[in-house]
């Protein structure tokens, strides 16, 4: 079996040089390219067994804060990821950190050092910006969102955006009742009192990275 590095990126000249940089350096490896979250998952899906690695932009157009991760981890629990991010600041590190990610690398590094980073991972190292440690409640909240199946997550994202059950239901395609029962789900496995609990803290993880 021939294992996969899977690049997440939507800017065509970061992806295509790191792309073809794996593929020079790593030539055991097949190289995946996607630019979007929807390729992505769709990408995991098809290749869970053999996706070793995800080196990920979290600024995508179809996904908002962490929820393209969270996603993905759902579908590849045995992979390592890798954010890869022009935005480099204690808060966002701290949250990949406590999102249990294997490293967090900054955009402006060259890609020789990007590149490097593979390797070291693999071999089961972690690489942050050294004092930015993880939010012990952060960490939670993480696990119990990795619990939530992929309709619930995608109620849940409504739910962060302000949506009510009506809408959801609509843009959804369920019915109100459905939503209703997902609700509850969410709620019990978030560890949360009530709605609005769940809204604020799932706006902190899946609302828009500024």
């Amino acid at each position: 079996m021939r294992w996969i590095v899977l690049i997440v990126d939507d800017h065509p000249l970061v992806a295509e040089a790191l792309e073809a940089a794996v593929a020079k350096a790593y030539p055991q490896f097949e190289v995946g390219r996607v630019s979007s979250a929807a390729e992505a998952e769709s990408f995991a899906r098809r290749h869970s067994q053999r996706v070793r690695m995800v080196m990920l932009d979290l600024m995508l157009p179809d996904a908002e804060g962490f929820s393209a991760l969270i996603q993905l981890q759902q579908i590849l629990p045995k992979s390592q990821f890798a954010i890869i991010s022009a935005r480099v600041d204690p808060h966002m590190v701290s949250m990949a950190r406590s999102f249990d990610v294997d490293a967090y690398l900054s955009k402006a590094e060259p890609v020789e050092t990007l590149v490097n980073a593979i390797g070291s991972v693999m071999r089961g190292e972690t690489i942050f910006p050294i004092g930015i440690t993880p939010q012990a409640r952060t960490e939670d909240y993480h696990k119990r969102l990795l619990t939530l199946s992929k309709a619930q997550m995608r109620v849940l994202k409504a739910m962060a955006e302000g949506k009510l059950n009506k809408q959801i239901a609509g843009e959804l395609g369920l019915t109100e009742g459905t939503v209703k029962q997902h609700v509850s789900a969410i709620l019990r496995k978030l560890g949360t009192p009530n709605r609005s609990q769940a809204i604020l803290n799932s706006a902190r993880h899946l609302g828009k990275i500024d």
